[in-house]
């Protein structure tokens, strides 16, 4: 018996089971209280042929992407569209039919970078989300850009929404969902029925930009 390992398994008050493979092809599993680990792995097992072909699919993945070396003609992503790096003597980053960067920054290229990501994200995603909130009713307090690796988004207790700068990588429309998606959990703490059918109400296309998101988040990177 070829055994697969889990990662990580997470309980909740959940009624089903659900296997992801996450980017870094981990396979988290997530259960009810009550279901046992000897199931846990017996449905692993079960299910060790959908779960070896997505553990390849996300090393695949992640073999495409590459540390940057911030040279001429490199390839950056901003809001889904791919840009060469053009250096020059400039004094700030700034992207039209390049991105152009400072000469003067490249002994720190990445942490300056990276910053400049954080800024078009906190313009661009505090705009999406103020006009959804307007949109819906659904009111967050506070909004800022982090740098989580590991999820998209949140929404804390009291409506203060977080977004990683990573996805001002992704197009809007990506961008529009993670917006959404967070703004939805300030009325439903929860992924029930309720909150999908809140998130589908102001986008039906929801399930096309989530898998779009599972399949090239990889991809938002630097």
């Amino acid at each position: 018996m070829n055994e697969i390992i889990i990662d990580k398994i997470v309980r909740s008050k959940r009624r089903t089971i659900a296997l992801t493979v996450s980017v870094d092809a981990a396979l988290i599993v997530r259960a009810p209280m009550a279901v046992s680990a000897g199931y846990i792995k017996k449905l692993v097992f079960e299910k060790r042929a959908w779960i070896i072909a997505k553990k390849k699919q996300a090393l695949a993945r992640g073999a495409l992407i590459t540390r940057k070396e911030f040279v001429d003609g490199e390839k950056f992503l901003y809001m889904g569209e791919q840009y060469a790096l053009k250096i020059e003597k400039r004094a700030a980053i700034t992207v039209a039919d390049h991105v152009y960067f400072p000469e003067k920054h490249l002994s720190r290229a990445r942490v300056k970078m990276i910053a400049w990501y954080k800024q078009k994200a906190q313009e661009t995603i505090i705009k999406r989300a103020e006009m959804y909130s307007a949109i819906t009713g659904w009111k967050f307090t506070s909004l800022s850009i982090t740098s989580a690796q590991k999820r998209w988004g949140s929404c804390g207790p009291k409506g203060a929404l977080h977004f990683s700068w990573r996805l001002i990588m992704a197009p809007r429309d990506i961008i529009d969902y993670v917006v959404v998606h967070e703004l939805a959990h300030i009325p439903e703490r929860n992924h029930s029925s309720r909150f999908w059918n809140k998130v589908c109400a102001i986008l039906p296309d929801y399930k096309e930009r989530k898998q779009w998101l599972k399949e090239h988040g990889a991809r938002l990177a630097l």
